[in-house]
């Protein structure tokens, strides 16, 4: 064990050290003779925890032994070295019992773990910046009676299994049995069964289900203790999740084997090399390290050799020859990579030691071999946060540009930035900072940057045709490949503007209201002027169609002017709020975990649906069912109800389970209030184009409608879309009480007179509503029959007495009061229709009454 590099020391119940091993010195830092003159607490170690801070009594692994009579796995903690260099220690430690059971002494196995959490902690300042942080997972370890099916568990319950200690503790054989995954139980049991009978050590590999349902690959090793029958009474093991930690080890309670299942938990084999006779010795966990159990497997030089990766052969050969050949040289450390037998690359660490005769001729090579497969993921994973970031900030949609320190030169910009200036990525390093921004802009940001002012500033920014739009901009300092930088953040704010434009445009509609107003007078007394001839009572009929109208068009415009104006205040108040919000939401967001991350990520990515509104009942019925999930879920009464009203008042509905995560991290009123603004943000920009919208197709409508014919040709258009004007046009009407249904056939565009087919259409929708009293069911159908296109108008009033159906065509014939109606309408009507070469046909019982025109699609 002399060449072990692990420290091994025994030690009484007074705390004194009665033995350590060679490898203490190098484990430890300390030569043997300080160390054997120690007691376990004394000062000279200069204990901590591995953090820094206080190292408790009751976290140190001899009063945790002397106090539970039990072994403890992987207890970590730092000291100082000979040097006052800090070094970080794993502890295994076991009581030791003489024939009348009692504590005899104590053996501890401590492994210098300080490369392991340099890297951690390397791992997670790289996350804290980038938004990820990992944690090394340790191993869940159990004592099982295999008679009773009861299990003692420790160590990382929680990390491994979700499980808190207490809800675990419960779990015998059976428990843990039924949460392997159904496709690896079978092979499971038939590894416990036959190492149990063999027996052997129990290694398997299996998934198993985490108390959130999902699956952990496990790693599980332990060895069984036999009664004097030889029948297996007792498993000792430990449970290592391979997708999170680097090492895993557990050790036992018999003295001399506990030591050994200790070094085998650290996965450390030992092996030696005699140069004389050339033979090779491997330890069994040295086997396992390769790949090879040691009975199947005999190790020779050409053998071990091919198990070299060929890239690091001649790494391994020179380093072996230097230690040879060169006297004042006697030992040596190597890392490379082996071809495993699964089929993968693993990497190992070798240390080994020579031994020479007294004339310095090279006798026998000895040494340890650690598996370091999961020390080398650390660094890939380390690699790969750095990756994250770099895809975080190419595709995000906010645009960042990257300065060195000094502000001079541009380290780098991201999609964003190039897409929203203008710019190429070979642009990037001859861009200056004065060429992006304002004169006035530039001066804000330099007295910025040397004053270490925070927070967000408005600016004016410079794109590369010279446009110039306003943005929101945040300058940080940090590290950035290595080097200080200055990064800055720019948001768009030109959206945020054209609220701006949309006054201009009220107070433009508001003209266009004077203007149809005072248009309307002129109608009227044109109507008055025009009236005495029948060509000038066609016109008037027209216009007082158009007259019909007016009242409706300025109370359908003034609804959209109303409803920007409305979230135009919104949108103002919103300003004041979002530039604190958003800095302070991309400042949390790097700061929770990747699961929490990827909830806020769905959750914006559904604010676009449209957004849910809900009756008085609904939403009660919402927060009532959110409240309880949340309860069922650990929350308080207070947290629960608070949550549940905001949740719903949002607008988003009822929580799905997978957010709950979210709402445990501690900056979930920040992300709530962000995500409240997003929504204000999305309802009133949808409001105001909504509105724009709506104005703009009344507008479209009523220009349309009031172009009357005048050139006597004929031109390409729509049926469905002359309809859709006039509709468009009665829309004030239509909604008061009139159920409307559309039914229209995809029709080809057709050569006709479109004013005049306006004016069919109005005449004939208006009759139909007045005859309702504006109350009832109007059907429009456009259908395609061959050589024809029938319109057809069906309502639900009175009808037509059958009497008269036959004069209602005639020109002055009208059954409305006198000053209400010209008699010319219908007229009209057919005389448009039949200029067009088509018929108008009437079918009217009470309660249903059609006006069915046919249109010849080529005259």
């Amino acid at each position: 064990m002399n060449v072990s590099s692990t420290a091994m020391m025994v030690l009484n119940l007074l705390g004194q050290i009665r033995y350590a091993n060679p490898a203490s010195e190098s484990v430890l830092g300390i030569r043997l003779n300080d160390i054997l003159s120690r007691t376990y607490d004394a000062p000279e170690w200069k204990n901590t925890s591995l953090d820094g801070g206080l190292w408790r009594e009751e976290d140190q692994p001899f009063n945790i032994i002397l106090k539970t009579k039990k072994p403890v796995t992987d207890i970590r903690h730092a000291i100082e070295d000979s040097s006052g260099n800090k070094k970080y220690l794993s502890i295994n430690g076991s009581p030791v019992f003489n024939k009348e059971g009692e504590l005899s002494f104590l053996v501890f196995l401590i492994t210098d773990i300080t490369e392991n959490v340099l890297k951690q902690k390397a791992l997670e300042y790289s996350e804290s910046k980038y938004r990820m942080i990992t944690e090394l997972s340790l191993s869940l370890v159990y004592d099982m009676d295999i008679r009773s099916g009861n299990n003692h568990w420790g160590g990382a319950i929680e990390e491994i299994t979700g499980f808190s200690a207490e809800e675990y503790q419960k779990f015998g054989f059976s428990e843990w049995f039924a949460f392997i995954h159904p496709e690896d139980r079978e092979t499971t049991l038939k590894l416990f069964r036959e190492s149990s009978e063999s027996q052997k050590k129990f290694s398997a590999e299996y998934r198993y289900q985490t108390k959130l349902g999902d699956y952990v690959y496990i790693e599980d090793n332990g060895i069984f203790l036999y009664d004097e029958f030889g029948v297996a009474y007792r498993l000792l093991g430990a449970m290592i999740d391979r997708t999170k930690q680097t090492d895993a080890s557990f050790a036992l309670k018999e003295s001399e084997s506990r030591l050994m299942m200790a070094l085998d938990a650290a996965k450390m084999g030992i092996w030696s090399w005699d140069l004389e006779t050339r033979a090779i010795f491997w330890s069994p966990q040295t086997y396992n390290i390769y790949g090879y159990p040691g009975e199947n497997f005999e190790i020779t030089e050409e053998k071990f050799l091919s198990l070299i990766y060929k890239d690091d052969l001649e790494l391994m050969t020179k380093e072996t020859t230097n230690l040879l050949n060169d006297p004042s040289r006697s030992a040596y450390r190597l890392r490379n990579r082996i071809n495993h037998p699964d089929g993968k690359l693993h990497w190992i660490e070798a240390i080994g030691k020579l031994t020479r005769s007294k004339d310095g001729k090279p006798l026998i090579l000895r040494g340890t071999v650690l598996d370091i497969t999961e020390i080398k993921l650390s660094e890939e994973a380390l690699r790969k946060s750095d990756e994250r970031f770099e895809a975080f900030y190419q595709f995000s949609t906010e645009a960042f540009l990257i300065f060195d320190a000094g502000g001079l030169t541009v380290k780098d910009s991201n999609f964003a930035f190039q897409k929203l200036f203008g710019y190429d990525l070979e642009d990037t390093p001859q861009l200056k900072i004065r060429n992006l921004l304002s004169t006035k802009s530039l001066r804000i940001i330099r007295e910025r940057i040397s004053t270490n002012q925070a927070g967000s500033i408005e600016i004016v920014c410079r794109k590369k045709n010279g446009d110039f739009f306003p943005a929101l901009v945040s300058i940080k300092r940090f590290l950035y490949k290595e080097t200080n930088s200055i990064a800055y953040s720019i948001f768009d704010l030109s959206p945020l503007k054209e609220v701006e434009e949309l006054r201009l445009i009220n107070a433009e509609i508001r003209d266009k209201n004077k203007l149809i107003e005072k248009q309307k007078l002129e109608l009227e007394m044109a109507f008055e002027n025009l009236k005495r001839t029948q060509e000038q009572l066609i016109q008037s009929e027209k216009l007082a169609a158009l007259g019909q109208l007016i009242a409706g068009i300025a109370h359908e415009i003034n609804n959209p002017i109303g409803a920007v104006k409305a979230s135009n205040q919104n949108m103002m108040d919103w300003q004041k709020r979002y530039g604190l919000a958003s800095q302070l939401f991309r400042e949390a967001i790097l700061s929770v975990p990747v699961l929490e991350q990827k909830i806020l990520k769905t959750i914006l990515g559904n604010l676009d649906r449209p957004i849910e509104f809900y009756t008085g009942k609904e939403d009660r019925l919402r927060k009532k069912r959110n409240r309880e999930l949340f309860l069922t879920n650990g929350f308080t009464n207070a947290q629960a109800e608070e949550l549940a009203d905001i949740w719903v008042d949002l607008g988003i509905g009822e929580i799905d389970p997978s957010y709950l995560p979210l709402f445990h991290s501690h900056y979930i009123k920040i992300f709530l209030d962000y995500l409240s603004l997003e929504i204000q943000f999305r309802r009133n920009t949808r409001s105001i184009q909504l509105a724009v919208d709506r104005i703009s197709k009344i507008m479209y409508a009523l220009k349309n409608f009031s172009r009357f014919d005048v050139s006597g040709k004929k031109n390409k258009a729509s049926i469905p879309e002359t309809i859709e004007t006039v509709l468009t046009i009665y829309q004030n009407q239509l909604k008061r009480g009139i159920n409307l249904v559309k039914n229209f056939d995809l029709v080809e565009p057709i050569d006709c007179y479109p004013e005049d087919l306006l004016h069919v259409w109005t005449n004939l929708i208006y009759n139909a509503l007045q005859a309702m009293s504006f109350v009832g069911d109007l059907e429009i159908t456009v259908k395609d029959f061959g050589e024809e296109i029938l319109v057809s108008f069906r309502d639900s009033g009175p009808g037509v007495p059958e009497e008269i159906q036959s004069k209602i065509f005639e020109p002055f014939f009208t059954t409305k009061p006198p000053g209400e109606g010209s008699g010319l309408g219908l007229d009209i009507v057919n005389k448009i229709v039949k200029r067009h070469g088509g018929r108008i046909e009437l079918s009217s019982v009470p309660g249903k009454t059609i006006f069915s025109i046919y249109l010849p699609k080529n005259v």
